[in-house]
């Protein structure tokens, strides 16, 4: 069976042809290329497929900060567009006892860089929430550093009914290992 997309415009398109010159007056970035962002470079380390264990704090909301495994999975990160965004894709985790019919977790997610706002930019997006949280933030010497605190994308349905903020940090640790927090 064939699929078609149809596209249906109201109103106008207008195209206008300017000569090179004239339109270089409407970059508004200095500098500006079409190339990936150079910034993508600090997270090229991510390429590739990754082993993941999802751990938790023995007992949350308390000082310990002994942390016990509980699944593991992977996630594999490929560049798009020729490094200007990066993707994850992650097998997700098994939900013990289930969550409104689900039995596991899967996820996807985008890294990107806005040379316009100086901000990285992680968006993600699962199977349960159907939501497309959007993190932003930048490195702290080799960290990078991310919030949903400013974009307002936060589930405002999370525990107790409160906001679920989140903060995210990403931590190189060696070559074949990094931390997520």
């Amino acid at each position: 069976m064939k699929r078609t997309l149809s596209i249906c415009l109201t109103g106008f398109l207008l195209f206008i042809a300017l000569p090179s010159h004239v339109q270089a007056q409407y970059d508004y970035s200095p500098g500006f290329s079409a190339v990936k962002p150079t910034e993508m470079n600090k997270l090229q380390y991510l390429n590739g497929t990754w082993r993941i264990t999802l751990k938790w704090p023995r007992n949350p909301g308390s000082r310990d900060t002994e942390w016990v495994t509980y699944a593991e999975s992977k996630s594999t990160f490929t560049t798009l567009y020729g490094g200007a965004f990066i993707q994850e894709s992650s097998e997700g985790f098994p939900i013990t006892g289930g969550h409104e019919g689900f039995s596991h977790w899967a996820y996807n997610s985008i890294f990107s860089f806005d040379r316009f706002q100086q901000t990285y930019r992680y968006i993600a997006f699962d199977n349960i929430m159907g939501l497309s949280d959007i993190y932003e933030g930048n490195f702290k010497n080799h960290e990078l550093v991310l919030s949903n605190v400013k974009t307002s994308t936060y589930n405002n349905q999370g525990t107790n009914n409160g906001n679920q903020k989140n903060k995210i940090t990403l931590i190189p640790i060696s070559d074949d290992r990094f931390e997520i927090y």
